[in-house]
């Protein structure tokens, strides 16, 4: 706010004229000759009258500056909702005992949609588009780019995306409702009471949904099969089935609903294990530090054993066959194209590494370049170099049982070295959980991720607890290696956080941690400091748009759909590409899809029907102009989505990302060219603008 309010006195400053010329006496200074001129006169002078005196500056060099400042703003948004607000969030669900996956589609649904919930809430106080267009834009961005850039980060393996009918449908045919209803809304440039809790009402049957999708998919697949087996059904059954099992979360008939008696039992055994070198089965759950990522709130069940030098996490899930249909929901679940998994194909992604293979002493086999899916090893890690994993190998390492038992020797492998776990903290609220703390010292697309880990019994989390801090003093007592020599992307991001040291030192210094244990009893205290920070940066937004809009004459819905909407969401690409090479590339597109709805019926339907109800009492003006074009391309946008998928047998494949990435780019151009030519349908004729 402070560098808005200096910049927009520079650009008053700017705005007058040439200095007058001074005559200048024989023995005075010109600095004496300045400070005489202006205190001789009988009527004080004001600093700004003085400095528009003797000072010029350029304006068309100055105006320039609106965009690395709103571009700072955006950054400011994007710092305090993913470090603060989401993580106060992720605490007052922890503390009502929210079941995860209501809090997934309510709160964090609510914390990932922060930045335009800022700039809606704005808008009452300061009437103004960019909110709408923020929205309306966004809608268009996380679908094609956010999308895009995470199908060209996925690994080969996991390529084509195979990715759940049932959720996929599920969140394309609540994202056209709710455009339908966002032009409805607004198509009389007036918003009632009636029209905004109509969206209310579209985020509480959305969340609905969400929360019991498990029972209808289930519910739909199990009457699906039953009226397929039926040899007596009448031709209206017959469609009705053909209809339900269209909706199957599953993608693949890959004969995975083979029972594997001996990897249950393995599992079952591993849930009461109390030896981390043996294995055990922990709930886990990775918190990313991104409103966008970290929405889904899902807590999944992983085997791992711990090693003298890494902790290794199996990516096989549930083997219980009951659970199989329900965990096909879980966008966590990945479909591994690669024949060494042989009748396992859908398993978990990774937490923080991508999942190799390990040969049968433990460690990860050699990689094959071959493309045809039969290479020996999967490609190289994500945040680790592959180096790293290399210097694992000369080290001597024992297997558990568990690991020769097929099902789990089949499934791929997370490796996590301990030399890139900062420390383990053990939760002060229970017993029976404790967090990893695990830095991504070779990655720029993050710098710290959480792994929330809980076991059922305390003895369990006693003895993790114990092991993995020993094996951390053990494994800083043995690595006296020198640092590395920082690289010039290193020296880049320390004048980056130069530039940001203002914002964090103030947000820290006004909004209490929500990550002590200590302070987590503020956490009003935290949601409160956390939406003024938000408002804040929101309104100094609005205000820098106004300035482009101004010096540049861009309009305020241009300026929304285009710049608003990329900077508020821009910050997902990265931490889309991040899960994205774990293999959860299926999350990335899931979340996109879900906050453009929670978009619609969050970001937009809160302000409005406070607004509506509490502030004015009735309807109030909300005029959106080419708002029609604007719905329409929505729609045109989304279509690529859905026909590749559709096309390509439930899958999304690589080049589909280029496609996506190449329709962004041509809405671009629409939109820049229907601004330029203020035509609404640009590139056809316009018969206003020829009038």
């Amino acid at each position: 706010a402070a560098a808005s309010a200096t910049l927009m006195c520079v650009m008053h400053v700017a705005e007058v004229g040439p200095p007058v010329p001074l005559r200048r006496r024989r023995g005075t200074s010109q600095a004496t000759q300045l400070v005489q001129e202006a205190f001789s006169d009988e009527v004080p002078v004001a600093p700004e009258e003085l400095s528009a005196r003797y000072i010029m500056i350029d304006v068309n060099t100055v105006r320039w500056l609106w965009w690395p400042a709103i571009l700072y703003l955006f950054w400011g948004m994007a710092y305090v909702c993913d470090v603060y607000f989401v993580r106060t969030i992720e605490v007052i669900s922890e503390r009502f005992r929210i079941p995860d996956d209501v809090a997934g589609a309510t709160l964090m649904a609510l914390g990932c949609n922060g930045p335009e919930l800022a700039l809606n809430t704005i808008a009452i106080f300061h009437p103004s588009n960019i909110g709408v267009g923020a929205v309306v834009g966004g809608e268009v961005f996380n679908v094609l780019v956010i999308i895009g850039t995470s199908l060209l980060a996925t690994p080969d393996m996991y390529m084509p995306l195979q990715l759940g009918k049932f959720s996929f449908f599920r969140d394309v045919s609540f994202y056209i409702i709710s455009v339908m209803l966002l032009y409805w809304v607004l198509r009389d440039g007036s918003i009632s009471r009636m029209k905004a809790m109509t969206l209310f009402a579209g985020a509480i049957c959305y969340t609905t949904t969400v929360v019991f999708s498990s029972a209808i998919a289930s519910a739909f697949s199990e009457n699906a099969m039953v009226k397929v087996a039926s040899r007596r059904m009448s031709m209206t059954k017959r469609s009705l089935a053909r209809v339900l099992s269209f909706v199957d979360m599953g993608a693949d008939d890959d004969s995975e609903d083979t029972v594997d008696q001996e990897a249950i039992d393995r599992w079952h055994e591993a849930r009461s294990c109390t030896d981390p070198e043996a294995g055990s089965v922990l709930a886990v759950r990775v918190d990313v530090r991104n409103r966008m990522m970290d929405r889904s709130h899902h807590v999944t069940t992983r085997y791992m054993w711990l090693r003298d030098d890494a902790l290794l996490v199996s990516t096989l899930s549930d083997p219980q066959p009951c659970m199989k249909m329900v965990q096909r929901l879980n966008s966590d679940l990945v479909y591994d194209h690669n024949r060494n998994t042989h009748d396992h194909h859908w398993h978990h992604g990774g937490l923080v590494n991508e999942p190799v293979f390990l040969g049968r002493d433990g460690h990860p086999k050699e990689r094959n370049s071959s493309r045809d899916g039969s290479f020996d090893g999967l490609g190289k890690p994500l945040l680790n170099e592959f180096d790293s994993l290399k210097k694992l190998e000369s080290q001597p390492s024992s297997v558990p049982p568990t690991y020769d038992t097929a099902g789990f020797k089949d499934a791929p492998w997370e490796i996590i070295p301990l030399q890139d776990i900062l420390y383990c903290e053990r939760s002060s609220a229970d017993q029976m959980h404790f967090n990893l703390h695990v830095h991504q010292h070779d990655s720029h697309l993050g710098k710290l991720i959480t792994i929330e880990l809980s076991t059922p019994e305390v003895a369990m989390m006693d003895a993790w607890v114990t092991a993995i801090r020993d094996k951390l003093t053990e494994q800083r007592r043995r690595n006296i290696d020198a640092p590395d020599a920082k690289s010039c992307v290193d020296l880049f991001e320390e004048w980056a956080d130069w530039l940001q040291f203002p914002v964090k030192w103030f947000v820290a210094r006004s909004i209490p941690d929500m990550d002590n244990p200590k302070l987590q009893h503020l956490y009003p205290v935290s949601f409160v400091m956390s939406m003024l920070w938000l408002a804040i940066f929101a309104w100094s937004v609005v205000q820098a748009c106004d300035g482009i809009h101004a010096d540049f004459g861009i309009s305020d819905d241009v300026l929304g759909f285009t710049i608003a909407a990329a900077g508020t969401s821009f910050p997902n690409v990265f931490s889309g590409m991040c899960v994205a090479k774990q293999g959860k590339t299926s999350m990335a597109v899931a979340n996109a899809l879900g906050a453009n709805v929670q978009n619609v019926f969050l970001a937009l339907a809160i302000p409005w029907t406070v607004q509506s109800v509490f502030i004015v009492g009735g309807p109030f003006a909300m005029r959106v102009d080419n708002l029609l074009p604007a719905t329409l391309e929505c729609a045109i946008t989304l279509a690529p989505v859905v026909l590749v998928y559709t096309c390509c047998g439930c899958a999304l494949p690589r080049w589909s990302g280029f496609l996506f990435l190449f329709t962004y780019l041509v809405y671009v151009v629409f939109a820049l060219g229907q601004e330029v030519s203020h035509c609404p349908v640009w590139p056809m004729s316009c018969p206003t603008a020829s009038a």
